[in-house]
């Protein structure tokens, strides 16, 4: 099967009001049903698995690994993960919390970075850029307070260098009790699987840091 030539999304992925509002728009023709607008763009970076290759690529070479099936349907359908609904007051209610808590407190030293960090994940299309006033339009949507964390790295030479990572806080519950961590259903997840040799291979990542 050849690769589908790469369509142009009909989003847009700058970081601009206009770019948010024109996105709104799009996203308003599939009842702001974000699933539904992604299907919609079947041949564009914005579809499910247009990263990769198709499944039946690599299906003679993996087909016998355990988690094959569930792999393949992310590739097909994006990556979902089993939770508990949500009563629609609530989650309203929530998202209405959340957004006058804000940015979350370890942005306050490093907000350039985090602002830098959001522009990074747009510009490949990672991030959607919308307007926050159709928050409550978005079926099933949670909003997540962003913090900028402060991290060390190595660069080539194996000099520490600062590192700064954007986290999104999805374990603080609003007024209703409940987060988005604590309503997944831990024992619907797949086990996680790795061997000795991951092991060996982390412990070896972590020895040349320090």
């Amino acid at each position: 099967m050849e690769t589908p030539f790469q369509k142009q999304p009909q989003f847009i992925f700058q970081r601009s009001k206009e770019a948010a509002y024109h996105n709104a728009l799009i996203l308003q023709n599939y009842d702001f049903n974000i699933d539904a607008a992604i299907r919609a763009q079947k041949g564009s970076q914005v579809h499910y698995g247009s990263g990769f290759k198709h499944p039946s690529h690599i299906h003679e070479l993996v087909e016998h690994h355990p988690h094959w099936t569930q792999l393949k349907k992310i590739l097909n359908d994006g990556a979902t993960f089993p939770i508990i609904p949500i009563d629609n007051k609530d989650q309203q209610t929530d998202l209405i919390f959340h957004k006058e808590c804000g940015y979350h407190k370890s942005t306050s030293k490093h907000l350039d970075k985090l602002h830098s960090i959001i522009s990074e994940e747009i510009t490949p299309g990672f991030a959607l850029p919308l307007p926050i006033d159709i928050l409550l339009k978005i079926p099933n949507a949670s909003l997540a307070s962003l913090g900028c964390q402060q991290q060390e790295t190595i660069n080539e030479f194996g000099e520490k260098i600062p590192k700064y990572q954007m986290t999104h806080d999805q374990s603080f519950p609003g007024p209703s009790g409940h987060s988005v961590n604590n309503r997944v259903l831990k024992d619907q997840l797949p086990p996680y699987m790795y061997s000795y040799v991951l092991l060996r291979l982390i412990h070896y990542i972590v020895s040349l840091h320090l």
